[in-house]
C-alpha cells in the first residue's frame, strides 16, 4: 500500500477516536445552546367603551337627475362642470321662441272667449228679464240663451287652463335647481350640448347632489344589533332607541402612527331598515353626519366604529402576546420566582452551576406559564381587551413565544425557565419576533424588578407531552398544545 495512503488513514481513524473522546467528555445531558430569550410586557388598564366596527359607504341625502320639462333644442348652458348651485339657480335655457309664441295663441284665445262669454252674458240676462214678465219669449228660447251661457263660460275657462299651460311651458324652458331650501348642491358634467334636441321628461341633461349633510349606510350583523336593543332597554346606553346611537367614522387614509384606524368624524344613526336580510343576517343602519367643507364625497367607503355599553375599567395585553389553544385564548405569563418565594436562576450549560453574569450576579431565569384569559375583547390599537388570567403587574410574553417550553424536565425535576427582558420603544417595529430578544442580549437586560412577580396558577400550564430534554434549562421547540407565532409546535433535536 501507498505510505501516504496509509499515513491519511491513521490519521482519520485518529481524529474520529479524538472527536468521541470530546463527546464523551461532556456531562451528560448537558445542553450545547444557551437558554431562549423572550421579551415580556405588563398588562396596562384603561377606560373603554366595547364596540364593533363595520364597513360602510356614504351617500348623497338628496340625488336630483336634472331633466327638462318640455321639448325642444337647447340654447345655453349656464353653469360650469362642478359648479355648486342653489335652489332656483338657472342651468340651461331651451329655445323659447314656440313657446313664446304658444302663449301669445293662448292669450288671443282667452280674449275671444272672454268677450264671447260676455256677449251671451248680456243676451242671457235681456232674456231671463222678458221671460220673468211674461213677454214674448219662450222656455225652450230662455233653455237656449242659459246653456249658451254656461257653454261660453266653460270655453272662457278652458282658455284659461291653457293659457296657463302655455305660461309654464314658457317657463320650463328655463331649466333651474331644483333642490330642497337652503341646500347647497354640487353640479356633474354637462350631458348635452346646445343645439340638441331635448325630449321632454327623458333626456338626462346632468346631476346634482347634496354634501353637506351626508348619510353612512353601514350592515349590522344581528348579535350586534340584540345586544345594542339589549342595552338600551336596560338603559346602560344612553339612546331611546338605535336609531339615535352615536357611531364614529373613519376615512380610509385617516390611521396612527401603527397603521390602526382612526375614528375623527361622528355622526347619529337615524335609520334602521324593518327587516334583517335573509341572505346575510345583516340589519341596514344609517347615520346622519355633518361634511362641513365637502371634504367627503359620497359613494367613499369608510369604516363605522359602533359603541356597544358604558365605558368600563379593563385590561389590555399585547395583541401579538395572545395563543390559541383548541379553541381558548391564552399567553404566556413569567413567574419570577418558585413556590417557596426564591428567584429562578439560570444555570451554566457547561458547569452545571448558576451562571453569572458580567457585573458578578447571577442571571434571573423565568418560568412560563400558560394563563386562559378567557373571552377576548375588541382591539384598541395593537392591545387586546382580556377579563381573566391575567393581573396588573403580571409579565406577559409579547416576543419569542415560538421559544419557550413548558413544564419540569422529567430528567432533572426542575422547571424549563427562559431568559427575558422588558419591552421597549424598538420592540414596536414591525420586524419578526425571532430578530428581536434572541439568546445573545446582553445579561444585564435581563434584570426585573423585584416587585414583578407573576402569580398564575402553574395547574393551568400544559406539560410537554414530547421526549425530554438533557437538562431542565435545554432550550427545545414550542409544546404542540400552545404554539406561538411562527412555531410549529413539534419538538427540537436533543
Amino acid at each position: 500500500m501507498d505510505p501516504r495512503v496509509s499515513a491519511a488513514l491513521v490519521l482519520l481513524a485518529a481524529a474520529s477516536v479524538a472527536g468521541c473522546g470530546q463527546a464523551n467528555s461532556s456531562p451528560a445531558g448537558m445542553p450545547t445552546q444557551a437558554e431562549p430569550m423572550v421579551v415580556y410586557d405588563r398588562p396596562v388598564r384603561q377606560v373603554v367603551t366595547d364596540f364593533e366596527d363595520f364597513p360602510g359607504r356614504t351617500e348623497a341625502i338628496t340625488t336630483v337627475s336634472v331633466r327638462a320639462r318640455v321639448s325642444g333644442y337647447l340654447k345655453r348652458v349656464y353653469f360650469q362642470d362642478g359648479q355648486r348651485v342653489r335652489k332656483g339657480d338657472v342651468l340651461f335655457q331651451i329655445d323659447d321662441r314656440p313657446f313664446q309664441a304658444a302663449l301669445d295663441r293662448a292669450r288671443a284665445t282667452l280674449m275671444q272667449a272672454d268677450s264671447h262669454a260676455k256677449r251671451l252674458g248680456n243676451e242671457f240676462r235681456r232674456a231671463k228679464v222678458l221671460y220673468d214678465q211674461g213677454r214674448s219669449i219662450s222656455r225652450e228660447e230662455f233653455d237656449r240663451y242659459t246653456f249658451d251661457l254656461a257653454e261660453s263660460e266653460a270655453s272662457l275657462a278652458t282658455a284659461k287652463a291653457n293659457l296657463d299651460l302655455a305660461a309654464l311651458d314658457l317657463e320650463w324652458t328655463n331649466v333651474t335647481a331644483d333642490l330642497p331650501e337652503g341646500a347647497v348642491g354640487r353640479l356633474s358634467r354637462r350631458l348635452v350640448d346646445p343645439g340638441n334636441l331635448i325630449k321632454a321628461d327623458e333626456t338626462m341633461m346632468t346631476t346634482i347632489i347634496t354634501e353637506d349633510p351626508i348619510y353612512v349606510y353601514f350592515d349590522v350583523h344581528e348579535q350586534a344589533m340584540l345586544r345594542i336593543r339589549r342595552l338600551i332597554a336596560e338603559g346602560k346606553v344612553k339612546a331611546r332607541s338605535e336609531k339615535e346611537v352615536t357611531i364614529q367614522i373613519s376615512l380610509s387614509d385617516e390611521k396612527d402612527a401603527q397603521g390602526n384606524p382612526r375614528f375623527p368624524h361622528e355622526g347619529t344613526v337615524d335609520f334602521t331598515d324593518n327587516h334583517v336580510d335573509l341572505s346575510t343576517g345583516t340589519l341596514q343602519f344609517r347615520a346622519r353626519m355633518a361634511n362641513p367643507g365637502q371634504f367627503i364625497t359620497p359613494g367613499l367607503f369608510v369604516k363605522v366604529r359602533l359603541p356597544i355599553g358604558e365605558p368600563h375599567p379593563a385590561l389590555l395585553v399585547r395583541e401579538q402576546s395572545l395563543q390559541s389553544d383548541q379553541g381558548l385564548k391564552k399567553v404566556f405569563v413569567l413567574q419570577a420566582k418558585d413556590q417557596d418565594g426564591n428567584p429562578y436562576a439560570i444555570t451554566d450549560p457547561l458547569t452545571g452551576k448558576p451562571a453569572i453574569d458580567k457585573a458578578g450576579k447571577p442571571v434571573l431565569g423565568y418560568r412560563p406559564v400558560a394563563v386562559d384569559v378567557g373571552e377576548l375583547g375588541v382591539l384598541r390599537g395593537r392591545l387586546r381587551e382580556v377579563n381573566a388570567g391575567v393581573k396588573e403587574g403580571d409579565l406577559v410574553v409579547a416576543q419569542g413565544m415560538q421559544k419557550i417550553r413548558l413544564g419540569t424536565n422529567p430528567v432533572t425535576g426542575k422547571p424549563f425557565l427562559v431568559k427575558a427582558r422588558p419591552w421597549t420603544p424598538e420592540d414596536d417595529l414591525d420586524s419578526p419576533a425571532s430578530t428581536r430578544g434572541s439568546a445573545t442580549a446582553t445579561p444585564t437586560a435581563t434584570a426585573t424588578p423585584a416587585a414583578a412577580t407573576a402569580t398564575a396558577s402553574p395547574t393551568s400550564a400544559p406539560t410537554s407531552a414530547g421526549r425530554p430534554g438533557p437538562t431542565a434549562e435545554a432550550p427545545a421547540a414550542h409544546p404542540g398544545g400552545v404554539k406561538g407565532p411562527g412555531g410549529s409546535g413539534t419538538h427540537g433535536k436533543h
